[in-house]
């Protein structure tokens, strides 16, 4: 049944149970009960770990001339919840997602994709080790990373927001937080930003820091300044 996902991966696992957990959602443990199984919260908890490590030492090797500010803010645009949701994409994850069957239409949403990619990160390393997680990521990294520095893409959104609403309309947008979600070592923010009254950007965030850059970043597509 996962032959096809294992090749997509590259990946083929000693031990399947890890791949099977990286692909169970929390609301298919709540419509089973008494079934002694896990989610794959544990696991994302891990794989967030290990993408941060393996996305800062690649840009840490690939890019000498950026400074640490710069390669901080590379990597927040390198690993934002939509590019995990595009990478989970591209492999089909979601054909093998475990969910609730009230969970079904809500697959595809780009945070279940995003939090089930870094489980399955999770789970190639717990089975085959750092450089296998590596060997997979790279490829996926290296071409986003070099259009991101290239184009200066990773300039403070939030700043240039600020810079334009002010030369164009004469106000500083405020933001606030539309809702947390999730457990406390897993927290998801929605952060909206506002000129005035009208909310013109959302984001979100694994802290209030990263959903504002997300909500102004939504704000400078929207208003076509970006």
């Amino acid at each position: 049944m996962y032959e096809q996902l294992e090749q997509s991966l590259g990946v083929h696992f000693g031990n399947l149970k890890l791949l099977i957990l990286a692909l169970t959602h929390r609301s298919y443990i709540y419509e089973t009960p008494g079934v002694e199984q896990n989610s794959n919260e544990r696991l994302e908890f891990l794989g967030d770990s290990i993408l941060a490590f393996v996305s800062a030492d690649f840009l840490f090797r690939t890019f000498p001339n950026l400074t640490e500010g710069e390669l901080t803010d590379v990597r927040a645009v390198l690993v934002r919840t939509e590019t995990l949701a595009d990478f989970a994409r591209e492999i089909e994850l979601g054909k093998y997602l475990i969910v609730g069957k009230g969970e079904h239409n809500t697959v595809r949403g780009q945070r279940v994709l995003a939090s089930t990619f870094e489980a399955v990160l999770g789970a190639i390393y717990l089975d085959q080790g750092m450089m296998a997680v590596q060997q997979f990521l790279h490829p996926r990294l290296e071409p986003l990373a070099h259009n991101i520095v290239s184009k200066r893409l990773f300039k403070d959104n939030k700043s240039l927001l600020q810079e334009l609403a002010q030369a164009h309309d004469g106000i500083t947008p405020s933001y606030r937080i539309a809702s947390q979600e999730g457990p406390s070592h897993n927290r998801e923010f929605t952060v909206e930003v506002l000129l005035g009254d009208q909310v013109i950007g959302r984001g979100q965030g694994r802290n209030k820091q990263s959903a504002e850059q997300d909500a102004a970043h939504a704000a400078l597509l929207n208003r076509g300044w970006m």
